[in-house]
């Protein structure tokens, strides 16, 4: 498939496309696995490409250009499954899957509507000209001083697998056969695989959720094993999945840490009012930190609201009740400050009630199980920042 971009020119050992079709196989193993019955596995390249043992084993090609009668992948499927070692009589079906569409003048056209002895008589008709001529050559006398004729690529390929002593194993094959045609490339596979099976996951995590499961599929563990999937270990990476990025999820999101983290600029926030209420009680060292977990509640709130998964209301909810509950801690812990006027005792004490507020276990933002300290503490950070109408509604860290 030619997915050379306009002005790039490949190089010989340019391995994107071999790649793209390991993924595509990838994700057609993926489909797979969703009709895995409870007692049923996956084998990947083991015993083919895509392999459900006792049913059905594929062969699948990510190609371009058309299926024609003498086109490899054709003929060397066949001959895969012609191999002694390669237990055809097992299989219910055996599946020739590619995105090529058949060629507009080749006779495989009507393959999946013939039985087997038509579509032998499809393959000799195939074959038989060529192999004749190519006999007829072989059987010439050659002149002293003349290359022995010899067979094609092609036409060795079809002579090994019409060989007399195969027809049986062939019959075999032709029984179970069919050709799938014009399947769907990788790009129009995950937009379909996302329609049809991903409607209950958050639209920002749509693309999250496919590279999660096509890690799964990929996973060293597997492959090291055997590269077998079970239907339990699917159903349950999937549970696992749709659990973590449903529409209404009943856990906190997870939220990517490290990268939010590098994006912090001290000094940039430095100037802004909820750092400079850290800075007056003697703060400054934690700035990053405060700067990193409003950073997690923005980018968490941004993205549920994208999602559809929260409402206006329910955030401020939430802002209202921990506005309330920070304001009476604040005013208990300056009960304890009565008759303090030193400013560097008042400063520690501020500091204690910062640390201590900071340190409270998380309510569950909007019913979320394991809703994150860092969130908690981004929305102390967020009201600390925002400049109400009443100024009784102010929030301070300040005992004083």
């Amino acid at each position: 498939m030619d997915t050379t971009q306009s002005g790039d020119a490949r190089l010989p050992f340019d391995a994107t496309l071999l790649f793209k079709a390991l993924q595509f196989q990838m994700l057609v193993a993926v489909e797979y696995c969703h009709d895995l019955d409870p007692n049923e596995c996956l084998w990947l390249e083991v015993m083919g490409d895509v392999t459900v043992p006792g049913k059905v084993q594929t062969e699948v090609k990510l190609y371009s250009d058309s299926l024609t009668d003498s086109h490899a992948n054709f003929w060397n499927t066949v001959k895969n499954w012609l191999h002694e070692k390669f237990d055809r009589t097992s299989f219910k079906s055996l599946v020739l899957l590619t995105t090529q569409e058949f060629g507009s003048q080749t006779l495989l056209n009507g393959w999946n509507t013939a039985n087997a002895a038509q579509r032998l008589s499809i393959m000799e008709k195939i074959t038989g000209p060529a192999l004749t001529v190519a006999d007829e050559q072989a059987e010439v006398e050659p002149d002293v001083g003349d290359a022995v004729p010899k067979f094609s690529k092609s036409q060795s390929l079809q002579q090994h697998v019409m060989a007399p002593e195969r027809r049986d194993a062939l019959m075999e094959v032709l029984e179970r056969m069919r050709i799938t045609t014009g399947t769907e490339s990788l790009e129009q596979r995950l937009r379909t695989y996302e329609t049809r099976h991903l409607k209950p996951i958050r639209p920002s995590k749509c693309q999250q959720f496919i590279y999660e499961l096509l890690g799964f599929i990929y996973s060293p563990e597997l492959v090291i094993e055997g590269w077998k999937i079970t239907h339990q270990a699917f159903t349950d990476k999937l549970s696992e999945l749709t659990h973590r990025y449903m529409k209404h999820p009943m856990t906190f999101p997870p939220v990517d840490m490290a990268t939010l983290k590098k994006s912090v600029d001290v000094e940039e926030i430095r100037p802004m009012p909820f750092a400079q209420k850290i800075v007056e009680i003697g703060g400054g060292q934690h700035l990053k930190r405060a700067a990193l977990h409003r950073l997690v509640a923005q980018t968490t709130i941004s993205d549920l609201y994208k999602d559809g998964v929260l409402f206006k209301h329910m955030l401020n909810t939430y802002l209202s009740n921990h506005l309330a509950q920070h304001q009476f801690g604040r005013e208990r812990a300056m009960l304890g400050c009565s008759g303090i006027t030193c400013q560097t005792q008042l400063d520690t004490q501020s500091m204690m009630f910062f640390l201590d507020r900071n340190g409270l276990p998380a309510e569950p933002f909007c019913g979320l199980e394991h809703t994150m300290i860092e969130f908690r503490n981004g929305i102390y950070h967020m009201l600390a920042g925002e400049q109400p109408e009443d100024e009784d509604d102010v929030f301070h860290w300040r005992l004083w």
